[in-house]
């Protein structure tokens, strides 16, 4: 039998092929990187973020001057938290006991330690953190955090300080845990209704839950207020991070002022809108 050869049924499979190619081609989704880094890092510095409130309300109330203990409301800890100020050795323990509950739901227990050099407002004055099994909402922290005056302006009532964490650790209840060490500026501006706002700059680097390495640096200041924070949202206002993480790089954009959870995540196939609770 002889075989017939057929161009217009040869260009049919073919067109039909590569239509059949492309359709599957359109339907693909470009796949989303690993953002666990992304989140990890967000509950890491919420632990460490709660902090700042914890240190400018005890110092605020305390005046370091003749006094052992703090009379601080028990709204800005919890009820049942002892502050006991030794000025002698010039340290603060802030006694969270077995846990209790601040009035905006944040759940704290253990021992906060602050080593200070005098009063914060005055340039120069160090601020040193370490803690003694000292957990936030679940979250054990570690490591040691420092906290220095690099300077005042009188101006706009506004001090700069310099934050370093080193050995930082943060461990979730399941016995995961990431690391940080960070490297911050950050001008606190305070105002006469007792309502401050942070502005932060800076790297950090560190590894996730699942031992994933990382850096990051702020890309635009990211900016807290205490209204906000105390209210329980202890993620910034607005402001930018790029994180670097498997030789990619991705950004998280945490909007233009609102005091909300919600943050934009960015990376190179598209995004996301992420709840950082």
């Amino acid at each position: 039998m002889k075989n017939t050869f057929n161009p217009t049924l040869l260009f049919l499979l073919l067109v039909s092929a590569m239509a059949f190619t492309s359709c599957n081609n359109m339907n693909d989704t470009p796949p989303e990187p690993n953002l666990t880094v992304v989140t990890d890092d967000a509950e890491v510095n919420m632990a460490f973020e709660d902090l700042d409130n914890i240190s400018l309300t005890v110092l605020s109330n305390s005046g370091l001057s003749a006094r052992t203990t703090a009379s601080i409301p028990a709204g800005n800890l919890c009820e049942g938290a002892i502050v006991s100020i030794d000025e002698s050795t010039k340290k603060i323990t802030i006694n969270f006991g077995d846990g209790c509950t601040s009035t905006n739901g944040t759940i704290r227990k253990g021992i906060i330690k602050l080593a200070y050099t005098g009063n914060l407002l005055f340039p120069g004055a160090k601020i040193t953190t370490t803690f003694d099994g000292y957990e936030v909402n679940g979250l054990k922290v570690e490591g040691t955090r420092t906290m220095t005056n690099k300077g005042v302006d009188q101006e706009s009532n506004s001090i700069s300080l310099e934050v370093k964490i080193l050995n930082g650790k943060v461990t979730w209840p399941d016995a995961t845990s990431a690391t940080i060490t960070s490297d911050q500026m950050r001008n606190l501006k305070l105002s006469t209704q007792g309502e401050y706002e942070v502005s932060i700059t800076g790297t950090a680097s560190g590894t996730n839950r699942s031992g994933m390495a990382y850096t990051s640096s702020v890309t635009d200041d990211l900016i807290f207020t205490k209204s906000c924070i105390e209210s329980g949202v202890t993620i910034p206002n607005s402001g930018i991070i790029a994180f670097q993480f498997n030789d990619i790089e991705v950004t998280v954009d945490y909007g233009n002022g609102t005091c909300d959870k919600m943050a934009t995540i960015f990376y190179p196939t598209g995004s996301k809108e992420v709840t950082l609770d």
